[in-house]
């Protein structure tokens, strides 16, 4: 009788944790942008002070001038006055080679460094001067946008 039990069990998950949808399903548009619609950036520091290591971040002011035409990104880069979570020994830390950038692209999209530019997402070195960046749609198009750091001001 125990055994019937079991077998009820299973055949109960089984039945349930299926779908009868198999066809008619709605086609979703493949996208087909293949944009950078913004760019920022921030610096990450290890604060020590405490009695444990605690990740500090501090986003820096970031004025991106998007060229959609030409696919090229210009973008000027601040650093914040020092205040009490940002001391000014570690602000004068803060360079072009130790920040970490951020995109947004199109929906659906993916994004990749070229041509040894940084990655994102991580700790990067971005004073290389002109970097590019490979943008994939959905549906396979490609663009090649270039990044500009114009202005590093402190």
């Amino acid at each position: 009788m125990k055994k019937h039990i079991q077998y009820l069990m299973f055949l109960f998950v089984g039945l349930t944790m299926t779908s009868c949808l198999k066809s008619d399903l709605e086609e979703l548009p493949a996208f087909s942008e293949a944009e950078i619609t913004n760019f920022r950036f921030e610096y990450r520091w290890i604060d020590d002070t405490q009695d444990y290591n605690r990740l500090q971040v501090v986003q820096l002011d970031t004025e991106a001038t998007i060229d959609t035409v030409n696919q090229k990104i210009a973008c000027i880069i601040s650093v914040p006055p020092a205040n009490g979570d940002f001391p000014e020994e570690i602000r004068s830390q803060v360079s072009l080679s130790s920040i970490v950038g951020y995109a947004d692209i199109s929906t659906a999209a993916t994004l990749a460094p070229s041509n040894s530019a940084p990655a994102l997402g991580e700790i990067a070195d971005f004073s290389k001067g002109d970097m590019n960046y490979e943008v994939t749609a959905a549906d396979g198009t490609k663009a090649i946008w270039s990044l500009i750091i114009s202005e590093f001001n402190k």
